[in-house]
């Protein structure tokens, strides 16, 4: 029986799911769950060990070392990999690209799917990733599609990484959003789709993060949060 309240956002990569959960979240005061943080983690992992993304059997053998937290302090979420933060580590391109690769794998989604729907059963959270509405959490008494078009994302994330000092080619970084795009819409398992009962929001039509955030805050409460 579950007895929590839960906001479920799905959408591609890029279109700023995670930014207006956390806002949405403390304007809430509920909890936040990053799972594309946890796939990251994951890729992560393989990356600082040398385990190729691309080999199955090595990937899942791997799993039963890792072990993921999610920790809010001070309003604001870390991510634990067998106790140390990398919540700065996974924000790295490679580690976005990794996270994708390691999320069409059937067991790592079902070891992290199980964290999170244990954790979702009967508190009061947002989750945002790529299977939340569908199978995360088919419950959720709300259920919200993000998305904006590749360029829109392209452009933002170019931003971003050049704000870090990091380097921002906009060809490579759309070239990468639209493989991405495609690899999670065409994967095997739980593929980013929007579920029959999700509003679909276009987060290119607000001008900030806090926009997108007070746009599901409105439907959140409309459904007696």
């Amino acid at each position: 029986m579950k007895t929590g309240f839960a906001i479920a956002i799905d959408g591609p990569g890029g279109v700023g799911k995670s930014t207006a959960a956390k806002i949405v979240a403390r304007e809430l005061g509920i909890t936040h769950i990053d799972t594309g943080a946890m796939y990251r983690a994951v890729a992560l992992y393989q990356i600082e060990n040398g385990i190729s993304l691309h080999n199955a059997v090595s990937l899942e053998e791997s799993l039963e070392n890792i072990h993921i937290e999610l920790i809010n302090t001070d309003g604001l979420q870390k991510i634990f990999l067998n106790g140390r933060d990398v919540s700065d580590l996974i924000r790295t391109s490679e580690a976005s690209e990794g996270a994708s690769l390691v999320a069409a794998n059937l067991k790592v989604r079902e070891k992290l799917a199980a964290h999170q729907k244990e954790t979702a059963a009967n508190g009061r959270v947002i989750m945002d990733g790529r299977d939340i509405g569908s199978h995360v959490l088919p419950w959720a008494q709300v259920k919200i599609y993000l998305d904006a078009p590749p360029e829109v994302r392209a452009t933002r994330r170019a931003k971003e990484l050049s704000e870090k000092n990091q380097p921002a080619d906009y060809e490579q970084i759309l070239s990468e959003i639209n493989e991405r795009d495609t690899r999670d819409k065409s994967r095997e398992h739980s593929p980013l789709i929007q579920t029959a009962d999700a509003i679909y929001l276009n987060t290119a039509q607000y001008k900030t993060p806090e926009e997108t955030a007070e746009a599901i805050i409105k439907i959140a409460r409309e459904k007696g949060m």
